[in-house]
C-alpha cells in the first residue's frame, strides 16, 4: 500500500483523480472509499468502522400486487424485520356472501388470533354503526353484503424497536357510495417481529386486488 503525507494537494486545473492499482482501494482519513459507483439515486453510507458503501436511499418498497377473485383469504408474508410501517391497500374488494372482514398478524411462529383490541365504525349519512372486534381479528366492518365493494388501506406502526406492538389504523369507502366512510383502530402485540398480514372472512369476489407496502 502507498502512503501519501502532505500538508496540502492543489490541482492546477480540472479535477484531481486518485487511481489504486489492481484491487487497491483508496483510504482518506481513516475513511475507505467503494472502489466503483453504486446504482443512480443510491446514497452513501458508512458501517462505523471506516469502510463507506453505497444503499438504495430510505423509501417504500412494494411487494407484489395480489389480484383474486376466488380466494377465502389473502396474505403477504416475508416482510423484513426492519419494517416500522406496512400499509395495506385494497380496492373493489368485496365478497360473495354476507361476512365480517377481519384482519390478522403475525410473525415467523404464524399468525395470532388471540388479544386483538379495537373497533370500527362506519360513517352512513347521518348514521354512525360501530362494531367492537372480539379478540380473535381486527374487524374492517361487520355484516357486508356481497354486493358492497370496499377500496382503503389498512396502515401498521411498530411501537418501538425493543417492543413487537403494533398500531393499527385503517381507512376505506364502499365505492359508489359518496356517504359511507369506514375508520378503524386497534392494538396487537405479538410474541416476536411482524412479518406477515392476512384479509379475510369469506370467499372474495369480482376483481379484488390487494398490495403491500413498508418501510
Amino acid at each position: 500500500m502507498s502512503t501519501i503525507v502532505t500538508d496540502a494537494v492543489t490541482a492546477l486545473s480540472g479535477n484531481l483523480a486518485l487511481l489504486p492499482e489492481g484491487s487497491g482501494v483508496v483510504t482518506i482519513d481513516g475513511l475507505t472509499y467503494p472502489a466503483a459507483d453504486g446504482s443512480a439515486n443510491q446514497l452513501m453510507k458508512t458501517d462505523g468502522s471506516g469502510v463507506l458503501g453505497f444503499v438504495d436511499a430510505p423509501g417504500w418498497t412494494y411487494g407484489t400486487e395480489i389480484e383474486n377473485s376466488s380466494a377465502t383469504s389473502i396474505e403477504f408474508t416475508g416482510i423484513p424485520a426492519t419494517a416500522t410501517d406496512i400499509e395495506l391497500f385494497f380496492y373493489l374488494v368485496s365478497w360473495t356472501g354476507t361476512v365480517t372482514g377481519t384482519i390478522v398478524i403475525g410473525d415467523s411462529g404464524g399468525y395470532e388470533t388471540a388479544n386483538y383490541s379495537g373497533d370500527s365504525a362506519a360513517i352512513e349519512g347521518t348514521s354512525i354503526n360501530a362494531a367492537t372486534s372480539d379478540a380473535s381479528a381486527w374487524y374492517l366492518r361487520t355484516a357486508n353484503g356481497a354486493a358492497t365493494i370496499f377500496n382503503g388501506v389498512v396502515r401498521l406502526k411498530r411501537m418501538n424497536s425493543a417492543k413487537f406492538v403494533y398500531m393499527q389504523h385503517t381507512t376505506a369507502n364502499i365505492s359508489a357510495d359518496v356517504t359511507t366512510q369506514i375508520y378503524a383502530s386497534g392494538t396487537k402485540a405479538l410474541s416476536a417481529v411482524l412479518d406477515r398480514i392476512k384479509m379475510s372472512g369469506g370467499t372474495f369476489d369480482g376483481n379484488s386486488t390487494f398490495q403491500i407496502r413498508y418501510k
